[in-house]
């Protein structure tokens, strides 16, 4: 980067080049970004300011993710359905001298097809994901000074990316050959006008703003795939469809028309009021209900201004600050009158079809109201310092998609309803321990909790499904409980237990499931993180721990290990001391058998134990084939709803700052070398096997199950940096 500037100007310029290849092979991603923000004071009251950014990002065989991709996950193959024991450059030649495919998991001696997965690198060298990425985003702003107190300003903001994505699955492995490609772009420009005021009244203070805003979003995408594989092996190109290809083309456009107004109001440096207000007019919303007015109250009150507190030294800072404020929010295009989908022609005849979920000519903005409640205080010229917050939220008539009957024709209509509360406390603690010419050491400890609570959802519906996780587990809003709530489904359950809270067993030596059953909330208890800074001269350190207490997430990956014998926990010696995974045998020398009680079990016999009560309350305890208990854990989901708890040094930084004096007969002001690592050690997890702080998310931030994801990576970074 470069900085320059004169009396009545000033610029910065910076390139940067980032390029990673993946821990998946032949994966690679580069990104440049290019960056200018300048100010041009064009006399004494006309001012400009602008700020470029444009990045672009281009990804080469960007790995598949997620449960059964059809591209194939080598990810998950490896953690569900591989084998230990596989020599893996051996597997690097998929492909015969006669172009043959080769796996190692062919079906038979005839037939060699592989079963149920293709080999690994087939899958990441064949089945090849590009895409590339123009994002640009900046502001250009205009400020004229009517007096030393009015100012009026104009903006503009500008938000747009472009990008085209192609996918495919080579012909000649376990899916059907397959190209796809699609073009997206987004572009969002806000328009915006105003006037600032700011004034001092001898012992108040005024300050505020009032201005208007338009929003414009636009978004597009066209979207093709080939259907019934390539005409013409490995060709990628939507032309080589062998069925009419499949063709998607969607746009959208909404406005959002406001006008806002801030007003802060101080006396004495002591007492502070601020005020929001702000009217916005959605396209999105029905013309009749397109207004909606939110608005903001916040005060501040730093008790020692008052003169009780002038002549101590302990107390350097207090204050106290509570806030109420309100919400609005609307809704994406489209979502209020009916409208109609392109389908598959029917013959030579065009057909449309109805969406799933039913459009509302009468929905209203949702609005979320917030009230506050903090102290700030430092100790000791802020040698020790501490900040506390308390918060509530409510939102209500918010806009959901609830399920209704299928007699009605729809899956889902959007209604205003609900309640939902949230509420916590913040706690931040600080200390400088030691500060001294040479030393200084800060210590920071932040800590968090919240609770939200689902008081009401509508009228005749008491659940919400959040979302769906694969093979009978899903996340629900249950009114009158917290919010998340993990519940099975179908023929899938958790341990039934009696009125003692012991496992039930049945007299096959199973687990007793219990279906639909609750299996309590995936929100944490508390989270938090605690921050060292240590420096020493021209030496510093520092260091960042985040931590969390409970929670729950749904792990595919130890669910299939266990299926499949993958994992550590289905080798081991049993309660006889036995490997577990031996045959079960009976005490008559009867061997192969699925279960067998521990009491009548031979002395070498194999198997798992469990162990619990029969029906009747007697305690009881059964051998079970390690295969079989294998294949009943699938069933089980309370098994593989995992603690979320963790403690991880999330990342560890040293620097170094060269003496000046080595830098005076250079053009450079400041040198500085650095080591920079992120993720560099897991300290603690609750669940082995699987990382509990980088769990996906699925695209809506819940968080709630993994399964097929990338593991955790630590990064090591050596960084430069010079002043002139």
């Amino acid at each position: 980067s470069i900085t320059g500037g004169s009396s009545n100007a000033s610029f910065r310029a910076g390139l940067t080049n980032t390029t990673n290849s993946g821990i998946v092979p032949n994966s690679e991603l580069d990104r440049t970004s290019l960056s200018f923000n300048g100010s041009l004071s064009h006399s004494d009251k006309f001012t400009s300011r602008i700020a470029f950014n444009y990045v672009n990002t281009s990804t080469e065989g960007r790995p598949a993710t997620g449960y059964s991709a059809a591209q194939g996950n080598s990810i998950q193959s490896f953690n569900q359905w591989f084998q230990r024991q596989l020599d893996m450059d051996k597997l690097r030649q998929y492909e015969a001298d006669d172009g043959t495919l080769m796996s190692w998991n062919i079906r038979s001696a005839t037939d060699t097809r592989p079963l149920y997965w293709d080999s690994p690198f087939f899958s990441i060298f064949e089945n090849v994901q590009n895409d590339d990425r123009d994002r640009v985003y900046g502001n250009y702003q205009l400020s004229y000074n009517v007096n030393q107190n009015i100012e009026l300003q104009g903006k503009l903001h500008l938000d747009t990316y472009s990008f085209n994505v192609e996918d495919r699955i080579a012909t000649g492995g376990l899916e059907q050959d397959w190209f796809y490609t699609a073009q997206r772009s987004r572009r969002e420009v806000n328009y915006e006008a105003g006037l600032r005021y700011q004034e001092d009244f001898q012992d108040i203070s005024v300050s505020g703003y009032f201005g208007g805003n338009i929003l414009t979003q636009t978004y597009s995408s066209l979207q093709q795939q080939t259907e019934g594989g390539l005409s013409v092996p490995n060709f990628f190109n939507i032309d080589a469809s062998i069925d009419r290809p499949s063709v998607s083309n969607y746009n959208e456009q909404k406005e959002v028309r406001s006008l806002f107004g801030t007003a802060t109001i101080g006396f004495r440096d002591l007492v502070y009021l601020d005020l929001t207000g702000r009217n916005d007019w959605s396209s999105a919303l029905p013309a009749d209900n397109n207004s909606f007015f939110y608005y903001g109250v916040s005060g501040s009150l730093v008790f020692t201004e008052f003169d009780m507190f002038a002549n101590q030294n302990i107390l350097s800072f207090g204050k106290l600050r509570a806030s109420i404020a309100q919400v609005g929010n609307d809704l994406d295009p489209f979502r209020v009158f009916q409208t109609f989908n392109s389908a598959t022609p029917y013959g030579s005849r065009p057909a449309r079809s109805i969406p799933t979920t039913l459009s509302n000519p009468d929905l209203e903005p949702a609005i979320s109201s917030d009230y506050e409640f903090g102290i700030d205080l430092r100790f000791l010229d802020g040698r020790l310092r501490t900040d506390v917050n308390y918060y509530n939220s409510v939102r209500e008539n918010e806009i959901l998609s609830l399920e209704v009957p299928g007699s009605s024709g729809y899956n889902f209509s959007l209604v205003n309803a609900g309640e939902f509360e949230t509420t916590g406390w913040e706690v931040t603690v600080g200390t400088t321990p030691v500060q001294s010419a040479d030393w200084n050491v800060d210590v920071d400890v932040n800590w968090s909790t919240s609770k939200s609570v689902v008081n009401e959802l509508a009228d005749g519906i008491t659940t919400r499904l959040l979302e769906s996780a694969f093979f009978g587990i899903q996340l629900f809003a249950v009114e009158g409980e917290e919010w998340g709530q993990a519940i099975t489904t179908s023929s899938y359950g958790g341990y039934l237990l009696d009125e003692q809270g012991r496992r039930v067993v049945n007299s096959n030596g199973t687990y007793a499931l219990e279906t639909n059953k609750e299996l309590g909330n995936i929100l944490p208890d508390w989270n938090g993180g605690f921050n060292l800074g240590v420096s020493y001269k021209d030496f510093s350190m520092g260091a960042f721990i985040e931590f969390q207490k409970g929670g729950k997430f749904y792990s595919l990956s130890q669910m299939f290990g266990t299926y499949s014998g993958l994992s550590k926990n289905t080798v081991g010696n049993n309660a006889l001391g036995n490997p577990l995974r031996d045959p079960v045998v009976d005490n008559s020398g009867n061997s192969g058998l699925s279960s067998v009680p521990l009491e009548d079990a031979a002395p070498n016999s194999g198997g798992v134990l469990i162990d619990g009560v029969d029906t009747d309350g007697n305690e009881v305890a059964y051998l079970r084939n390690a295969a079989n208990w294998g294949i009943d854990q699938f069933f089980n989901k309370e098994a593989w709803l995992e603690d979320a708890s963790y403690i991880k040094l999330r990342e560890l930084r040293f620097t170094y700052n060269l003496p000046v004096s080595l830098l005076d007969s250079t053009p450079i002001s400041r040198a500085a070398v650095s080591l920079d690592i992120r993720n560099p050690w897991l300290i603690y997890s609750s669940t082995s096997g699987v990382d509990p702080s980088a769990i996906q998310n699925n695209g809506n931030g819940f968080g709630f199950w993994e399964g097929g994801g990338l593991p955790g990576t630590r990064a090591i970074g050596f960084n430069v940096n010079l002043n002139f």
